[in-house]
């Protein structure tokens, strides 16, 4: 097989230390020199590492992506040490068999990485990171804001109080009132119902206080209070991200108020785009390498001229369930070309298949925005048939 680097070296990653290969042979032997050793993961320990790297005159270095332990190690090596850095996916790796112990991983790392049969993984730079870290933690907490939210609505519905079913959002200015009320464990008369009601709601202020009779015991006053202070706790985080986020974006607010003119990509959305992707796309050769990393290509399986399935691959599930969500806003965008092209595609497959091939439209409008500068132009996704037809 032939020969890509003649300096290489394969890093297995672990908590607490790190084994590594280094295959070093010139081009045109079978036979490389064979070094191994063990590094511990603390600061001392990658610099040493880092300094017999260069003592060698590594020119590659390739490690797997173990859960968060790889970041420590690419972090002090792309300081210290002069060596190129990879980074691979471990399905990639251990998907060949005969590979058991520590060691031999390592070696079977440096041993593809010397013929160049390692396909690296997109790792964009420190700032994207951390705002990829931000966009990640915001929609974590919304989740658990979302679990507490759903806890209260169930305590609400078992102690017969039917708030939510006048009013849209009980977390909001007037909802609130109406919970404290009760966590406070204040009589409801019609007088406070009437001081706490909003112009802006539908229901009347006889419904409210029916809805409001209900009974809410003593657990079920502190367990809602418990879940009341969390749902506000997290409110203010969620504001301190978006705050802190926005402060990230501050260089590439250009390219966000871009991205927000696609049809259904809003402020949050277009974040995760820059989070995820980056605000350049030089790393994945064309569109489609980028769907294929999003998880938005569809997948391929034949057997003897038949076609069993194409569901999606896996992909990054961060940008991927933005854009589904991102695809269902824009199909309800109204006088749309997008929005009729998902009609028309529903109306030979099915909602979901159409819904997930509109995704996979937007990202490559946003691989094409954020390749040439250009600002989101509707009348370039209608074809030459259109614009012949209807000149500017």
């Amino acid at each position: 097989m032939d020969v890509a680097h003649t300096h290489v070296c394969g890093i297995d990653v672990h908590k607490k230390s790190v084994s590594v290969c280094l295959l070093i042979g010139v081009f045109d032997t079978n036979r490389p020199k064979k070094l191994q050793k063990p590094f511990d993961t603390t600061v001392a320990g990658l610099k040493q590492l880092a300094e017999w790297l260069d003592d060698h005159e590594i020119e590659l270095t390739v490690m797997e992506s173990t859960g968060q332990y790889w970041r420590p190690v690419w972090t002090v090596l792309a300081q210290h040490s002069s060596t190129t850095l990879r980074l691979v996916n471990p399905q990639h790796i251990k998907s060949i068999p005969g590979r058991k112990t520590d060691i031999k991983d390592a070696q079977w790392i440096a041993e593809l990485s010397r013929c160049g049969l390692i396909r690296p993984s997109y790792v964009p730079d420190i700032k994207t990171i951390e705002l990829r870290e931000s966009t990640r933690l915001k929609k974590r907490i919304t989740q658990h804001q979302t679990v507490v939210k759903n806890e209260i609505h169930n305590i609400l519905e078992r102690s017969n109080i039917k708030l939510a079913s006048f009013i849209n959002d009980i977390f909001g200015v007037a909802g609130s009132k109406f919970i404290e009320l009760l966590m406070n464990g204040e009589v409801v008369t019609m007088e406070k119902v009437q001081s706490i009601m909003s112009k802006r709601m539908k229901a009347s202020s006889e419904e409210i206080y029916e809805s409001l009779q209900g009974i809410l015991s003593m657990n079920d006053r502190m367990l809602i209070s418990i879940q009341y202070h969390l749902y506000e706790v997290y409110q203010e985080e969620i504001a301190s991200l978006e705050a802190q986020i926005q402060h990230q974006m501050i260089v590439d607010q250009e390219l966000h108020d871009r991205l927000m003119e696609i049809p259904g990509i809003g402020a949050g959305t277009a974040a995760v785009i820059l989070a995820e992707i980056g605000n350049n796309v030089d790393s994945f050769e064309s569109e489609m390498a980028l769907a294929s990393w999003t998880g938005l290509c569809p997948g391929s399986y034949e057997s003897g001229g038949k076609t069993y399935g194409s569901r999606t691959t896996r992909g990054n599930p961060h940008i991927k369930s933005a854009l589904a969500q991102s695809a269902i806003t824009a199909k309800k965008c109204k006088d749309t070309y997008l929005s009729a092209w998902c009609y028309r595609l529903q109306s030979r497959t099915s909602k979901a298949k159409a819904n997930i091939a509109l995704a996979h439209k937007l990202l490559r409008i946003i691989y094409q925005m954020i390749k040439t500068g250009d600002h989101f132009d509707e009348r370039k996704l209608k074809g030459w048939r259109f614009q012949r037809n209807h000149p500017a």
